[in-house]
């Protein structure tokens, strides 16, 4: 789950945990659940969806998904007895809640219908990019145009090789449609900050299995020392709902 607001606008991106946390999360930072505008949905993984049905059976929040997560969430909805108001979008097509402009875009991860979010007002932007197994050359440029990025760093590949997960499941994690490593995610730093240096990254979605904040730390810093890079604002996200964090 991913609060985000500006003066007049307050969203969710994903509501993956339980009600309670959703609601404890929120009073953590001075908010409530009746201050959301609208709950943006990537994808229908229920990591990303588990608090949905309570949330739509007892408020009328707008949700935004892609049309095809859109009929697998009303799906959803009906089998657990409720309804919700949700709105279908389309990759690349902006839309606007209040003075926020708004643009899904396509990700790789193997779900339905998969997407990133690219969010700006007249002042600053922010691209939203998890559970997706590489960056194609469209996400590259929506992260490269915002000043906020929010990017996945999931997992280091050794603890992935070398931990307790079947063969099957490791090879879905590090392929195409799975997540971004540690080193993938330092490729696509360098070459942002190469070209465009005063951005501000949250990275995120570290598996709790398969990586730490130190190792991803140290592979991603010595990735871009490596490449002629020694000056960036990179953080990573708690794993669990705190808003703390990890600043470098």
């Amino acid at each position: 789950m991913f609060y985000l607001e500006d003066n007049d606008t307050s969203i969710l991106i994903d509501v993956g945990v339980s009600f309670k946390s959703v609601c404890l999360a929120l009073e953590s930072i001075g908010k409530s659940i009746n201050d959301i505008d609208a709950i943006l949905i990537t994808h229908e993984h229920i990591d990303h969806i588990r608090s949905l049905p309570l949330i739509c059976k007892n408020y009328n929040i707008p949700v935004y998904t892609c049309l095809k997560t859109k009929e697998y969430l009303e799906e959803f909805l009906v089998i657990k007895k409720t309804t919700g108001i949700i709105h279908s979008l389309e990759y690349d097509k902006m839309f606007k809640i209040n003075n926020l402009e708004i643009t899904p875009f396509e990700t790789s991860h193997d779900a339905i219908m998969p997407c990133g979010f690219y969010i700006s007002n007249t002042i600053q932007s922010l691209a939203f990019a998890t559970d997706l197994g590489y960056v194609s050359d469209t996400i590259l440029n929506y992260l490269s145009k915002a000043n906020y990025i929010v990017l996945e760093s999931n997992y280091d590949n050794i603890m992935l090789e070398y931990g307790k997960y079947p063969f099957n499941i490791k090879r879905r994690i590090a392929s195409d449609i799975g997540h971004l490593s540690n080193k993938d995610t330092a490729g696509i730093l360098t070459s942002i900050l190469s070209i465009s240096p005063n951005k501000k990254f949250l990275l995120s979605h570290l598996s709790a299995n398969n990586n730490t904040i130190d190792i991803a730390c140290d592979t991603i810093t010595s990735h871009l020392k490596e490449n002629g890079l020694d000056k960036f604002d990179i953080s990573f996200a708690s794993k669990d709902l705190s808003c703390e964090g990890y600043i470098i």
